[in-house]
C-alpha cells in the first residue's frame, strides 16, 4: 500500500495547513519553508503542533528559495524530480504566494504522467471547507479538530497554565450569586455600582475598609438586594444608621471594584461554552520573541478562537486595553479570531469604533447581561 505524502507550505496562518492534515490523519508530512518563514519559525510552530496531534507521522522540513520567479521554478523542479518522483502526493495549496503555488503545481502535474500520483487540496478556513482539485474535483466540510493547546502552538505560543487555579474557581463559585446579580442586573443597579466601585477602590488601595456612602439603596430595590446578598455571603456588613458598608477584606474590596467582572465571565464560560475548550487567566510565552502575556480568557470552537479581556477601568483607560487586545487577537488567534472586551464601565463611541477596526467586540456596563447570548452566537457563527 502506497503511503500518501502531504506537502504544505509554512505560513503565518498555519491553521489552514494544520486543520486538513489533522482531519485527514496524514501519515507523512513535508513542510516547505521560505527564508522569511524560517525567520518567523512558522514551520517549527506547525511541526510542534503536528507532533502533538499526530505523534506517529514523520515530519520533514525543506528549505525553498522564493527570492525570484527563476529561483522558485528551479526549486519546484528539483523538488518534483529529485524528491517526489514516483510518490503519491497531496499538495496543500493554501500557504505561500500565488507564484510559488503555481510553480510547484506545474511541476507536480508531471507526477501523474509517471509512476506517481498528484492531488491538490485547498483549505478555506473562512467557509470551513476543503476543496479537492484533480480528475474528480469535490468539496467536503472542514471538521472541528483544532484544540485550544494546538491553537497556541500554531501561533508559536506555549501556556504555563492551562486551567484556572482551583482556589480561584472555588472562590468564584462561593460568591457566584453576588457576581451573577451584578452582571445580570447591571442596567438596574448601574448608578449604585459606580458608588460601590469608588468606595471599594479606596478600600483596596489601603484606606479604611469602613466606607460611608451618601445613601444606601432601599432594601427592596435591586441594589438593596445586592447588598443584602453580599452581607449573607460574608463579603461585607451594613450599618444603615450611618450609611456605612464595611468590606470583609482588601481582597473583597478588589472584587467589588472590578474583579467580579472576570469571575462573571468565568461563570458564563462554564455555563455557556461547553463543549468548546476554554481557559481563563492563561500565561502564554512566545517561543521566538520570548514575550509573555496574560490572557483573561480564550476559547476555541470550530477551529476559531475568541480572546477576552476583562476590565473595570475608567472610560479614558479603555483605549490602551482595547489596543492590547486587538494585538493579542492578531498574534494569538490569527485571521479568523475575534476579541471581546468586557467592562463594568461604559466605553465611548470612539473606542467602540476603534475596537471594530481591531476585530474586537465590546460588552460594557448594562450590556454585561447579554454575555451568555453573545457567547452562544459566537459559537454558532464559528460553526458557519
Amino acid at each position: 500500500m502506497t503511503t500518501t505524502l502531504h506537502l504544505c507550505i509554512a505560513t503565518g496562518q498555519n491553521a489552514a495547513n494544520f486543520i486538513p492534515l489533522k482531519q485527514l490523519a496524514a501519515h507523512t508530512i513535508w513542510i516547505l519553508e521560505t527564508p522569511d518563514m524560517q525567520k518567523q519559525q512558522s514551520a517549527k510552530a506547525l511541526s510542534t503542533a503536528l507532533k502533538s496531534a499526530l505523534p506517529e507521522a514523520p515530519i520533514r522540513t525543506l528549505a525553498f528559495d522564493d527570492s525570484t520567479p527563476q529561483a522558485m521554478q528551479a526549486a519546484a523542479l528539483q523538488l518534483a524530480c529529485d524528491e517526489l518522483d514516483g510518490k503519491d502526493v497531496v499538495f496543500h495549496a493554501t500557504g505561500g504566494t500565488k507564484l510559488m503555488v503555481l510553480a510547484i503545481h506545474q511541476q507536480l502535474l508531471n507526477l501523474a504522467a509517471g509512476q506517481g500520483s498528484y492531488r491538490l487540496l485547498y483549505a478555506d478556513t473562512a467557509h470551513q471547507t476543503l476543496s479537492w482539485m484533480g480528475d474528480e474535483p469535490r468539496q467536503e466540510p472542514m471538521a472541528d479538530v483544532l484544540t485550544l493547546n494546538e491553537q497556541l502552538l500554531l501561533r508559536g505560543y506555549r501556556s504555563s497554565n492551562d486551567t484556572r487555579p482551583a482556589a480561584i474557581q472555588q472562590r468564584a463559585s462561593e460568591r457566584a450569586k453576588v457576581t451573577r446579580l451584578m452582571g445580570e442586573k447591571s442596567a438596574q443597579i448601574k448608578g449604585f455600582l459606580g458608588a460601590l466601585n469608588f468606595h471599594a477602590r479606596q478600600a483596596a488601595d489601603g484606606k479604611s475598609l469602613v466606607r460611608e456612602f451618601d445613601y444606601l439603596p432601599n432594601t427592596h430595590s435591586p441594589a438593596g438586594k445586592l447588598l443584602e446578598l453580599a452581607q449573607l455571603q460574608g463579603l461585607l456588613s451594613i450599618d444603615e444608621n450611618y450609611n456605612q458598608i464595611t468590606f470583609a477584606s482588601a481582597e473583597v474590596a478588589e472584587y467589588f471594584c472590578g474583579g467580579w467582572v472576570e469571575e462573571y465571565v468565568f461563570l458564563k464560560f462554564t455555563g455557556t461554552l461547553a463543549p468548546a475548550q476554554y481557559t481563563l487567566g492563561a500565561q502564554i510565552t512566545h517561543s521566538v520573541s520570548k514575550t509573555s502575556n496574560e490572557i483573561d480568557g480564550i476559547a476555541v470552537a470550530h477551529n476559531r478562537a475568541l480572546i477576552i479581556e476583562c476590565k473595570a477601568k475608567k472610560q479614558d483607560q479603555a483605549q490602551d486595553a482595547i489596543y492590547k487586545l486587538g494585538q493579542l487577537v492578531k498574534q494569538v488567534g490569527g485571521l479568523m479570531a475575534r476579541g471581546l472586551y468586557v467592562s463594568a464601565r461604559q466605553v465611548s463611541d470612539t473606542d467602540r469604533a476603534r475596537a471594530r477596526e481591531y476585530g474586537v467586540d465590546v460588552l460594557a456596563g448594562e450590556e454585561l447581561a447579554t454575555l451568555s447570548d453573545y457567547l452562544r452566537q459566537w459559537k454558532d457563527n464559528a460553526r458557519a
